[in-house]
């Protein structure tokens, strides 16, 4: 063996006995242990001892025999413990597996995987009550939401055809339903943070959370909620006004994902009109007293429908931003985005972003599309607190959307 292959293989085996330390020093704070912090950096050690032999060839059998080791004394030490009446535990026989696994890793040249899989199994055991705690505050429908993403993003998704169809080319599957993929990702995500915790900490987290999951259904549930409870409509507004301000923050990273270069001559309107939008709302909340106020009424975020729903509304709009190019020009363009823009950003945000990246639209068409399609939601919304809601909440929130809309309006008058 040369100086650097030695160099190499004392390199892993130290790492092993940090990595190892990592999980061990988590699990040595259990009263009532399996394996403490020798325990886990001695069989992360083993692993990577067991790894570089087989690694050399001469025993490529010993892996599996040391993995055969620690299952047994795992379960040795699992029997001895239920005769003793002290209650068996599976977590830290896992963990010494895995633990085993990653000194594996480690020998075997996978320093980067070994290293993030010994970071999560630590987060993992250190988080054991609040794991516990939001598995019990998910319902049903919570459930149902999860597996629903689950038969979206990798059951459907991988199926799909990957080519153009239709008129212009424009309709292409894959494409299409991994728009509907991201969508349901974010909503999803901020779906399950407000049902955990959004009510608990009150009015701004519950606008920053409604942004991401729904705007509109924020301002639909607040703007309710108002007309039974008038003393509420300076709140209201705040959680309305901030729910449509995080909206810009969603815009922007949706065409960052699909449009980077899309994003930089987007940055100072949509900055301009994020401070805009703050500006009134951190006024309101200066003058607003504490409390938690209603969670906002989301239905699954990713159910079926919705994802197919959403998928419809997105190739709707790719085809009639084409149809409208190619027939009316640029003023067909903008006519699509007054309109879909009315229930929703997303679609008409994705689909400007794919025909710029495809060069059907100009930058600056893209750009102005957007802004109205933006300006257009904010009135969409502003009419439903009009029509819902208090003349209190309408004042301030009308307020806060004017201030919002403002730099966009300069730019497109």
């Amino acid at each position: 063996m040369n100086e650097t292959a030695a160099w190499q293989l004392f390199e892993s085996y130290f790492l092993a006995i940090l990595l190892g330390a990592l999980m061990g020093l988590e699990r040595e704070r259990q009263e009532q242990r399996l394996a403490g912090l020798r325990t886990f950096i001695l069989v992360t050690l083993l692993g990577a001892v067991c790894g570089s032999m087989a690694l050399n060839g001469s025993y490529p059998w010993m892996v599996p025999a040391g993995l055969i080791a620690i299952t047994v004394q795992s379960a040795t030490v699992q029997f001895l413990r239920l005769k003793g009446d002290l209650a068996p535990g599976l977590t830290t026989s896992i963990a010494l597996l895995v633990a085993y696994g990653i000194g594996v890793l480690l020998a075997t040249g996978h320093t980067v995987p070994a290293v993030a899989i010994s970071l999560a199994t630590t987060v993992i055991l250190y988080f054991k009550l609040q794991m516990h705690e939001f598995s019990r505050r998910l319902k049903q429908r919570d459930l149902y939401a999860i597996f629903q993403f689950i038969l979206v993003a990798f059951i459907i998704l991988p199926i799909l055809p990957n080519r153009g169809f239709g008129p212009y080319l424009a309709l292409n599957p894959y494409n299409i339903w991994l728009m509907v993929v991201i969508i349901s990702a974010i909503n999803l995500s901020g779906y399950i943070t407000l049902k955990v915790a959004g009510q608990r900490w009150g009015g701004p987290v519950l606008g920053l959370l409604g942004g991401i999951v729904s705007s509109t259904a924020t301002t639909l549930s607040f703007s309710r909620y108002t007309r039974d409870n008038p003393s509420f409509s300076q709140a209201a507004a705040l959680v309305v006004s901030l729910a449509s301000t995080v909206v810009l923050v969603r815009v922007a990273f949706l065409i960052g994902m699909i449009h980077p270069t899309l994003l930089a001559g987007l940055a100072l309107p949509m900055g301009a009109m994020f401070v805009g939008g703050l500006i009134p709302v951190f006024v309101i909340w200066r003058n607003t007293p504490g409390g938690d106020g209603p969670m906002p009424n989301t239905k699954n975020p990713v159910g079926l429908p919705q994802a197919l729903l959403f998928g419809l509304l997105y190739a709707a709009v790719i085809l009639a931003v084409s149809a409208a190019k190619d027939y009316l020009g640029d003023s067909g363009v903008y006519i699509v985005a007054l309109i879909s823009g009315l229930t929703d950003v997303d679609a008409i945000t994705l689909s400007n972003a794919r025909l710029v990246k495809q060069g059907f639209l100009s930058v600056s068409q893209a750009h102005i599309s957007i802004l109205i399609a933006l300006v257009s939601n904010l009135c969409f919304k502003l009419g439903l607190v009009g029509f819902f809601s208090t003349k209190l909440m309408f004042r301030w929130t009308l307020c806060c959307f004017v201030c919002l809309a403002l730099p966009a309006l300069l730019i497109l008058i």
